[in-house]
């Protein structure tokens, strides 16, 4: 167990910055995140802000050459909802393992963590995006790498932020963040079909309601 203490010159820190200072400063980021409570809603909504404004970004202005994106994944309000299920999805799933498993952390901790690992790939997509435009065809694969060393880091981030508000040990995180993913997967089985039923059913009513009006006509 993770024995927390109130730790020290971190009171005139700025919270906006305090998302970059956890990406540079991991462990020590984690444990005044738990001990001293240094997460910020406010912070967080920002976070989530210039995410989505980061993926419209990279989705319509990355270079030719790594773009891979259609006009449909461009849409502003398909990528709001797409990464605002993510997240909760993550955030609920964790929660409700982890309280069946005595995790200490709270749902608003889980969530924190989760926004706070998500600057790094923040960071690196407007990188990767705003330099894509500049490198050749034999370069590409150098963006890529980068791209994928910020998935990693984040993931590396996201692990050790919730076994820290959990006071997990590394066997008791990584079970609990299998449980997690397995969690995720089974409640996006069921959002997409009942969101499948819900469209059928909408579909069915629009054909039964353009049948009548072309009999009373």
């Amino acid at each position: 167990m993770i024995v927390m203490k109130k730790r020290t010159g971190f009171d005139t820190m700025s919270p906006y910055l305090y998302p970059v200072y956890i990406c540079m400063h991991p462990r020590d980021g984690f444990l005044e995140l738990k001990a001293n409570k240094k997460g910020s809603s406010l912070v967080v909504t920002i976070i989530i802000g210039l995410w989505l404004l980061v993926e419209m970004f990279h989705r319509t202005s990355t270079g030719y050459d790594m773009n891979a994106f259609t006009a449909e994944d461009s849409s502003l309000l398909r990528t709001s909802v797409i990464t605002v299920m993510i997240f909760f999805m993550v955030a609920i799933s964790n929660w409700c393992f982890c309280t069946l498993l005595d995790g200490k952390g709270k749902l608003k901790d889980i969530y924190i963590v989760i926004c706070y690992s998500l600057t790094v790939l923040l960071i690196g997509d407007a990188v990767v995006t705003f330099a894509s435009n500049f490198v050749t065809t034999e370069e590409v694969m150098i963006l890529t790498s980068l791209q994928m060393v910020c998935y990693a880091y984040f993931v590396f981030l996201l692990i050790a932020g919730l076994g820290t508000v959990h006071e997990y040990s590394f066997a008791g995180n990584l079970a609990s963040m299998v449980m997690t993913i397995v969690a995720a997967a089974v409640i996006l089985f069921i959002g997409v079909l009942l969101f499948t039923m819900l469209e059928r059913m909408f579909s069915f009513v629009v054909s039964v309601a353009e049948e009548m009006m072309r009999r009373l006509q």
